[in-house]
């Protein structure tokens, strides 16, 4: 790789540390000073909009996340931090959030900034005009609810009280709230362009992020070009050209790396050691938000009885599972190790076929269960037929069901049609309230297991309206520990990704958000000499 040409990255696992209230990126550990200029190439799969409130798969929010900011941000270990919002304070009853914002920003076309334009940003985002499909977990703020509805023009709970103050005001106390505030749909955009019909937004995007659209050919690239007024200061490099591609394989983009045309790629399973063995890559491999699980449908006729669950979950081994497969991280608990709330240590490995095989002795014949999933890959029906056996082993009778199609597993999920069932859960939104609310709640439309525990919805509720993280990280201790008690699932592991570079692209940080937050404002290239 040479500096002055540009350098590939196949955008999705990226991270980057983050650096707050200073004018320019901090200095990397041991007195390295970043180089500034060049340009980072990347490769992405084609984009319908960059509208910050209709960006709905990884790839669109990745690149929102280079044009826009919002009130505040998440640095490399998750922690929400100022991003507009220089600081912020909140009511002791935790309904009301008053931030002072940073005075001098501006937007990329010009405009300062100021507290009337997230007003008006949030407000487009609960507008059901807009149809966006995160409005939904914005809906606590003060007066959405008659905003929607049409019996009120504004949004009662967004209120500028100055041009340097906003004040949101929400229904109810909501612990994650701030957390959804840094968000790419919560990012803040300038009104007299989103309303500019000549320029559809979407295809012209304009915030106040590290990085400027240069140009969009559909089809063929997007280039981004550094915010020399960024409020933290210019970013290192130059320029960010994404080639856009109709759909992006793991395999195909290895072989574009392999043969010199990108710097970066993502990593198919078994090219794994091809990539961690070269002296002139760094290759990345670790998990992000993403939960694996054996679901129970606890209203079936066989597994409402808590010990054949018990009997499920004790004959699974996850290491003959996943032992020596790079793509997954074993996991005993729900909730991934950077949550509110995870067990520190881990939580106990099931594992017990021989209790398994003792508790089935009481049943007069061999329980019969239907194993359910959807025909991905042959890996995925390799790995079930693999748990078929595990469970054989202990005395089950196991009838595998591969569907054609996710959305007709999902359908007999939810009709309670599907005994055990193998799902996957990415996180929206880096909370546990966004995994065991969502999936746990009694009253959750997503709740695929049927499950209904008093106590459980009670914390859950609880857990929501605390502001102090170190109480809502006992309560979902407690709520996580509960719920595995009652084997409605069983964890398996929580998933990897795997990526390759040249080692002269610098400042790579993957986190556990994965897709979904990968700021590059950081970013540096390694001069060859």
């Amino acid at each position: 790789m040479h500096f002055a040409r540009s350098c590939s990255l196949i955008m999705a696992l990226l991270g980057l540390s983050l650096s707050l209230g200073c004018k320019k990126p901090a200095i990397p550990a041991r007195g390295v000073i970043p180089a500034t200029g060049g340009e980072l190439r990347l490769a992405a799969q084609s984009p319908e909009s960059l509208d910050p409130i209709l960006s709905n798969n990884y790839w669109e929010a990745e690149i929102v996340l280079q044009i826009f900011d919002g009130l505040v941000r998440f640095d490399a270990n998750l922690n929400t931090v100022p991003a507009l919002a220089r600081d912020w304070s909140v009511s002791p009853d935790g309904k009301i959030y008053t931030f002072s914002l940073r005075q001098g920003v501006r937007f990329q076309h010009g405009r300062e900034l100021a507290a009337e334009d997230f007003v008006y940003s949030l407000s487009r985002l609960l507008d059901p005009r807009w149809k966006s499909n995160d409005a939904q977990y914005y809906t606590c703020i003060r007066g959405a609810a008659d905003f929607q509805t049409g019996r009120s023009a504004t949004v009662a709970g967004l209120q500028a009280l100055n041009p340097w103050t906003l004040q949101i005001t929400l229904d109810h106390p909501y612990g994650p709230f701030l957390r959804l505030l840094a968000q790419q749909p919560a990012s803040v955009v300038p009104k007299e362009l989103v309303e500019n019909r000549a320029r559809p937004f979407g295809q012209n995007p304009v915030g106040t992020g590290a990085f400027r659209l240069e140009r969009w050919i559909r089809g063929h690239e997007i280039a981004l070009s550094a915010n020399s007024e960024y409020y933290s200061g210019q970013p290192y490099l130059e320029r960010i050209r994404i080639t856009t591609l109709p759909a992006l394989s793991a395999r195909e983009s290895f072989q574009l790396f392999v043969d010199g045309k990108l710097d970066c790629s993502f990593v198919p399973e078994d090219q794994n050691a091809l990539a961690g063995h070269d002296p002139s890559w760094t290759f990345i491999n670790r998990p992000v938000l993403r939960l694996m699980y054996l679901g129970m449908n606890v209203a079936d006729n066989l597994l409402r009885d808590p010990n054949i669950r018990k009997a499920v979950a004790w004959a699974i081994n996850k290491s003959e599972l996943f032992g020596s497969d790079a793509d997954h991280a074993i996991t005993h608990g729900l909730l991934p190790s950077p949550l509110l709330g995870s067990a520190p240590q881990g939580r106990p490995d099931l594992y017990n076929p021989q209790a398994a095989r003792e508790l089935l002795k009481h049943y007069k014949r061999k329980p019969r269960l239907q194993l359910w999933h959807a025909r991905v890959s042959p890996r995925r029906t390799e790995l079930l037929a693999h748990i078929a056996s595990q469970l054989e082993s202990v005395g089950f009778v196991v009838e595998v069901k591969n569907l054609s199609s996710m959305a007709e597993l999902l359908s007999k999920i939810y009709a309670r049609k599907a005994q055990l069932f193998l799902l996957g859960e990415q996180l929206d939104y880096p909370d546990p309230d966004a995994l065991l609310n969502r999936l746990f709640h009694s009253t959750s439309p997503a709740n695929p297991f049927g499950y209904s525990n008093a106590k459980v919805d009670a914390l859950l509720q609880e857990a929501q309206a605390a502001v102090d993280d170190n109480r809502r990280a006992e309560l979902y201790n407690q709520i996580e520990a509960m719920i595995v008690n009652d084997y409605p699932v069983l964890p398996l592991s929580m998933v990897k990704y795997s990526i390759v570079c040249l080692r002269g692209v610098q400042a790579l940080q993957v986190t556990p958000l994965g897709f979904q937050y990968l700021p590059l404002r950081e970013v540096w290239l390694k001069p060859d000499n």
